[in-house]
């Protein structure tokens, strides 16, 4: 059997099923992030987070890109999704047994011994995830994110239920590791369940060949993209020490929260949605501006409301001896208006099949990168992190010349889509932040944040439908459109 994809772009239906997996995901997963936060303090945390961060990289590199061009294919047959099935099986227990021998000589290079033995456990991830991302793809494909969204859930609740209990028993870091296997393995049987596709024993050389070629670029760009977010993280493992990493990645884990709430939905869906128009260029361009707008208008308010409130955020969630996460959580939200741009960049590259300019587009990112945290590493990790928001704006031109070469689409109409989103982003972050300093000295905590978080959000709505009512016919057609499709 063949399957292609329809031409029509239906936005409304995924977006709602992809709003609510990140939603329902997001906020199991963090509530068990804090919990074990809390529990074990930033010495534990630091020390998974290190290990998690070699095993999410290498991750990466383990696809090859293959998963993504499953989802691009205009058309695949089975032969296609077995050998997708296959190939991706066989990288990901090349990179588990090779993991596992490596271990002590990650573990030296970070001077951590006690790394070794974490990500030996951890490296169970590269065979376990393969068995159900060809699985993920095709639900992906087909924009049936209803399915997704249970499968992320019930993936979620099984890292809870293994990763608390062991905390409370006293297992330190192997309650994270227990949490994060039983997660990844919940997610696989889940993806079988919600696509009951049982891959067959068969190879077909030359369209591995096609998937790597075309995915090998993505599945690179992918990597230097994770190096370029968490070369802080790792430059501080590495000079710094594990804790460190925890406060940088625990301010990351609320930016996390945040992007999969209000871009995550978006991201999702773009590319599948690019590529069915990837043949209209008008079209193309409606769809793409269409993304951007909604993005920005879910994105910026919520991360500049995070920048506004960040002590509260870490006061409330951590607790105690947790405050330098604020500075993290600060400079993070700074990259809001660089990464919705650049994401969006990416998926419509990707969709035109253009997967060798997706490379050299995070390529132009990776050595600069790197290069300026090493040298301001002298002066903390929080001069690391803002070198990487600075890179990201620097390297907007050179997105937006892609964007108008493959796409077609110039800077100024990028620029008009976000342009009603940011003012009034700006203007509700600095709303709030007089209201809590107003606030601060006569109210508790919980009445600070019901007081001015509305007030937030009203000043956001009233200031950005001011500017441009756009959004709320786009709103109105994705409504009309779900309910005319459930009506169907």
């Amino acid at each position: 059997m063949t399957t292609a994809a329809p031409s029509a772009p239906a936005i409304a239906a995924p977006l709602v099923w992809s709003t609510l997996a990140s939603l329902g995901t997001q906020v199991l997963g963090f509530a068990t992030f804090a919990i074990l936060a809390r529990l074990l303090g930033a010495q534990t945390f630091g020390l998974v987070a290190l290990a998690a961060l070699v095993i999410d990289l290498l991750l990466v590199i383990s696809t090859a890109g293959i998963n993504e061009a499953v989802i691009q294919r205009r058309h695949l047959d089975e032969v296609d999704a077995d050998t997708a099935f296959w190939g991706n099986l066989a990288m990901g227990t090349a990179f588990c047994i090779t993991t596992i021998a490596g271990a002590p000589l990650i573990a030296t290079a970070f001077h951590q011994p006690a790394l070794s033995p974490v990500i030996m456990a951890l490296a169970a991830i590269f065979a376990i995830t393969p068995l159900g991302a060809i699985h993920t793809a095709r639900l992906t494909r087909d924009l049936r994110f209803r399915a997704v969204a249970s499968r992320n859930l019930i993936a979620a609740l099984a890292g809870a239920i293994a990763g608390i209990p062991l905390a409370f028993l006293g297992f330190g870091v192997w309650a994270l590791v227990a949490q994060r296997i039983a997660s990844t393995a919940a997610l696989v049987l889940a993806s079988w369940w919600s696509y009951p596709w049982l891959p067959r024993l068969r190879w077909h050389r030359q369209s591995l060949i096609e998937m790597v070629r075309f995915g090998a670029y993505l599945g690179a760009s992918r990597t230097l993209n994770q190096l370029n977010i968490r070369a802080a993280e790792m430059i501080s493992g590495a000079l710094v020490g594990p804790v460190a990493v925890a406060f940088i990645r625990a301010g990351s884990r609320v930016v996390e929260v945040v992007n999969q709430v209000t871009y995550m939905p978006v991201q999702q869906i773009a590319m599948p949605i690019l590529t069915r128009v990837n043949h209209d260029p008008a079209a193309l361009r409606e769809a793409y501006l269409k993304l951007s707008r909604l993005s920005a208008f879910l994105m910026f308010p919520a991360f500049f409301g995070c920048l506004a409130i960040a002590p509260l955020i870490v006061q409330l969630v951590f607790g105690p001896g947790w405050e330098p996460v604020a500075d993290a959580l600060r400079i993070f939200t700074l990259a809001v208006v660089a990464s919705q741009i650049n994401n969006l960049i990416v998926a419509v590259i990707a969709a035109l099949g253009e997967s060798r300019a997706v490379l050299s587009w995070t390529g132009a990112q990776i050595g600069l990168g790197i290069a300026a945290a090493v040298a301001v590493a002298p002066w903390g990790w929080q001069a690391m992190l803002l070198t990487g928001v600075l890179r990201g704006y620097l390297v907007l031109p050179y997105g937006f010349h892609l964007l108008r070469r493959h796409a077609g689409i110039r800077f100024r109409d990028v620029l008009s889509s976000i342009a009603p989103a940011l003012a009034s982003s700006l203007l509700m972050a600095m709303a709030v932040a007089a209201g809590l300093h107003w606030s601060a000295a006569a109210l508790p905590l919980p009445a600070m944040l019901a007081l001015c978080l509305p007030a937030g959000a009203l000043v956001y709505m009233a200031a950005y439908l001011w500017q441009d009512r756009t959004i709320l016919a786009q709103l109105a057609a994705m409504i009309a459109s779900r309910c005319a499709r459930a009506g169907a």
